[in-house]
């Protein structure tokens, strides 16, 4: 029986594995070092090693997930940083085995951010590969002002033995500002919001638009997350922050 659709990319805005962009290249053909990592600032993510975030992921079918992130490494690019996390999943019911992996995000100065697109561990056991393609969110500038980042991923979902080819385009933008209350607190936080049109042409499927949105609070980072089922064959995807703790 062929996955759904939605098992397959609505996951995919709440991150996943996947090869991190190539460094940024300084005069000498050697990567930059300019700025000290602890001079990275961003509106989406607090920046320091050591800090950690704890969040329950729902699938809204019984099945849930709590994922535990740490920030292990700020490494100076550029004029930015290289930021690795770590994060291991447990699924709270035992019915799969503890998961790790690590993901690097790049923060530059101009407040946009590249996010690693892949798939978080899930029900349907699904792994996302890119070929091509990164994906953005807004500059501060472009955040404030509601313009979209839009671009292509090329990927490759494999899933039971089977290897798919996916293309996704995206559009994410800022839509201003909500209050939302998660286990961790209550929060004034940025809205963004995530559109994906997925092609899996081997699916028979084309043009499917998923919508996401992530709420990110100041000096905490996401503190939600909701993919909503768009095709009536999947459950809504929630995910909430139960704990911040700040490193260093």
């Amino acid at each position: 029986m062929k996955p759904s659709a939605l098992a397959l990319v609505s996951i995919a805005l709440l991150a996943g594995c996947t090869a991190a962009p190539a460094p940024a290249a300084g005069p000498s053909g050697s990567p930059a070092a300019d700025a000290p990592p602890s001079a990275v600032e961003s509106i989406y993510y607090p920046v320091a090693e050591g800090n950690t975030w704890v969040y329950s992921i729902d699938y809204g079918s019984g099945s849930t997930v709590t994922d535990t992130e740490v920030m292990t490494k700020v490494v100076p690019e550029g004029d930015g940083a290289r930021v690795t996390i770590e994060r291991t999943f447990v699924w709270d019911d035992g019915s799969q085995p503890d998961l790790k992996d690590s993901v690097d995000f790049v923060f530059a100065s101009d407040g946009s951010l590249s996010v690693p697109f892949q798939s978080i561990p899930s029900a349907g056991g699904s792994t996302v590969t890119v070929q091509s393609g990164t994906m953005l969110w807004p500059t501060n500038a472009e955040f404030e002002a509601g313009t979209a980042k839009t671009g292509t991923i090329q990927a490759t979902v494999e899933t039971s033995g089977q290897t798919y080819a996916e293309t996704v385009d995206f559009s994410i933008s800022g839509a201003g500002v909500e209050d939302v209350t998660v286990p961790a607190g209550s929060y004034s936080a940025r809205k963004l919001a995530q559109a994906l049109v997925i092609s899996l042409p081997d699916l028979g499927v084309q043009g499917l638009t998923v919508n996401a949105v992530t709420w990110l609070a100041d000096g905490v980072g996401p503190v939600r997350t909701e993919v909503p089922d768009t095709i009536g064959s999947g459950a809504t995807i929630v995910q909430v922050l139960l704990s911040f703790t700040p490193g260093s």
